[in-house]
């Protein structure tokens, strides 16, 4: 058998096993999320509504893996893109806009807010990066406080219209949203050229520099589009609970944010999504051991062994297993001798023409 048949024999069988990988690895998230979306035909509404505040919450983790996971920019306020989103479209709907022209402008208070924010945050690195968005978090808290004539500050916001939804609406219209947004930011992390800036200015911002990326441009876009993701969920929230005090948006919030990120994989927006579900269910499951320390000792114990036994976070664990079941089962990854054993046109070419190079220079020698 000749090169170019025994090539193409192999390339061949890579290309069936990438196949089957691919329409295995598809059955399985249609049978996933078919099993997710029959949920709410099995439970009751009280754990309806805690897998909905799961998926909110999960749309705040993804917002900080595109600014944590795939920038590097460590955010201790996050919370406080959420209750500008979640107060903005409270105050309005209280005051009569339309339910969607408030959510919008929650979603651009916040991007707004993330912009003025990274115009200085994204120039400080470390833990002068930590401190200046832990402040951005405590001075949102203490405005949502302070300002009573429009908040109502500890009082609370009380009339908040909603979008009409029946629980179980809630549940699939944010599971729909909440995959929505792993699946694109999962995209844009493999598959396109914005995830390798991104990851260029998380690894090496000098060599990014070096490569014409315009670095500071990149850390306050990443700013801008987590905080309107933030936002987003503050909007969500709002007008799922329908009740605001600024309770719900201090710095322990935004440190139960970052732990689900790291729990999930700070770089993984699957496994952020799966963190975000289990660490808002389980204190719930946790509560047959009654209102006690016990609960709490073992909802911290778990966060530890599992920062402990997975450093990689929940997503870690996904990937390993997807590419150890991607090679048994024969992957699309084509290997060094399957690429180096392909002929090309160019290489032929060139080893054709190299008789008459050759010829031409010694007569031009002599």
């Amino acid at each position: 058998m000749s090169d170019r048949k025994r090539s193409g024999a192999m390339l061949a069988g890579v290309s069936r096993g990438g196949g089957v990988s691919m329409v295995a690895t598809a059955v399985v998230a249609v049978v996933i999320v078919a099993l997710l979306a029959a949920a709410p035909l099995m439970l009751d509404d009280y754990w309806i509504n805690i897998l909905v505040l799961g998926f909110i919450s999960s749309v705040v983790v993804l917002s900080l893996n595109v600014l944590t996971g795939y920038t590097g920019l460590l955010s201790f306020g996050q919370a406080g893109f959420v209750g500008a989103g979640a107060y903005t479209y409270g105050v309005l709907s209280v005051w009569g806009v339309h339910p969607l022209l408030a959510a919008i402008a929650g979603v651009a208070l916040a991007l707004v807010l993330g912009l003025l924010l990274g115009l200085p945050a994204a120039r400080l690195k470390g833990h002068y990066l930590a401190i200046g968005t832990l402040g951005f978090g405590v001075l949102m808290a203490q405005s949502l406080n302070n300002m009573v004539d429009v908040t109502r500050g500890p009082m609370g916001l009380l009339g908040i219209r909603s979008f009409g939804w029946s629980h179980q609406v809630w549940y699939w219209a944010g599971l729909a949203i909440s995959l929505a947004l792993v699946a694109l930011l999962h995209w844009i992390e493999k598959r396109t050229f914005l995830g390798v800036i991104l990851k260029s200015v998380k690894y090496d911002e000098i060599s990014a520099m070096s490569s014409g990326i315009a670095v500071f441009a990149v850390k306050l876009g990443a700013f801008c589009a987590s905080a309107a993701l933030a936002g987003f969920a503050g909007v969500l929230f709002a007008s799922y609970v329908r009740f605001l005090t600024p309770d719900l948006f201090t710095s322990a919030d935004s440190f139960r944010y970052l732990m689900m990120t790291v729990v999930g994989g700070a770089a993984s927006a699957g496994g952020g999504w799966i963190a975000a579900l289990v660490l808002t269910a389980l204190p719930e499951a946790l509560r047959g051991f009654g209102e006690t320390n016990l609960r709490l000792l073992i909802y911290g114990a778990t966060v530890l062994c599992v920062l402990w036994f997975l450093p990689q976070g929940v997503g870690g664990v996904l990937e390993t297993c997807s590419a150890r079941w991607r090679r048994s089962r024969g992957g699309a990854v084509i290997s060094a001798p399957v690429a180096n054993a392909i002929p090309t046109h160019s290489s032929s070419a060139s080893t054709a023409s190299r008789p008459a190079q050759d010829q031409q220079r010694s007569e031009t020698l002599s």
